[in-house]
């Protein structure tokens, strides 16, 4: 068990015997515990990483950008808390690392068409895929699945909306945080897509074993 889980299952126990409650409930805690752990934890340690490399702007966003698009199209899950946030830590700082270092220096108008290609690339994915539930909470309900698809989608309008608005500003004010927002928005759209594409699952599943097996998990 990792120390997510640990302090969760305690939280857990605790409130079972305070509050006088059973055992479904206390799923029911400790789930809620463990999302919110994984949460705090995840943006802790991007931040920590993001402010290390110099990248904590663009690591932070494009968490962000990942995470609310996540809530509603889903996508494969890591076997264990912990190892979702080295996952995540991971991709975040590292994309910053890679627009901060490389992307900075491409062509502007290459990198906003390629911007678009890789957002709507991301809708085409999930208008196709979403939501991706996982076999320890499978979305049964088809008006659900069907809810959580149209919230996707417009969450996917939404940040093409965002980026529009976003070169509009950079054209007009030359500041490159709004540029690099661009970026984030794209790439983290597109990286959040891939996760619901089979080829995205064996890739992160790959790396979840690894991990796992690093870790010591069973």
């Amino acid at each position: 068990m990792f120390l997510t889980e640990r302090v969760a299952s305690n939280i857990g126990i605790k409130s079972r015997k305070i509050l006088n409650i059973d055992e479904n409930q206390e799923k029911i805690i400790v789930y809620g515990a463990i999302s919110l752990l994984q949460i705090v934890w995840s943006i802790g340690w991007t931040a920590i990483f993001g402010l290390i490399f110099g990248v904590f702007y663009e690591a932070m966003l494009f968490s962000i950008i990942i995470s609310a698009l996540r809530k509603y199209s889903g996508g494969v899950h890591a076997s264990a808390p912990n190892i979702c946030v080295i996952i995540g830590t991971t991709i975040s700082v590292g994309f910053g690392i890679i627009m901060d270092k490389i992307l900075i220096s491409i062509d502007t108008s290459i990198m906003i068409i390629v911007g678009i290609v890789c957002v709507l690339i991301a809708l085409i994915i999930i208008i196709k895929n979403a939501p991706v539930d996982s076999l320890k909470k499978p979305i049964t309900n088809p008006v659900i699945k069907q809810r959580f698809k149209l919230y996707s989608i417009i969450l996917i309008c939404f940040y093409m909306l965002c980026m529009i608005t976003l070169i509009e500003f950079y054209s007009a004010y030359g500041n490159l945080m709004y540029f690099k927002a661009f970026q984030c928005i794209a790439f983290g759209a597109l990286w959040q897509a891939i996760t619901l594409t089979s080829i995205g699952a064996v890739i992160l599943n790959k790396v979840d074993a690894g991990l796992k097996y690093i870790l010591g998990g069973n």
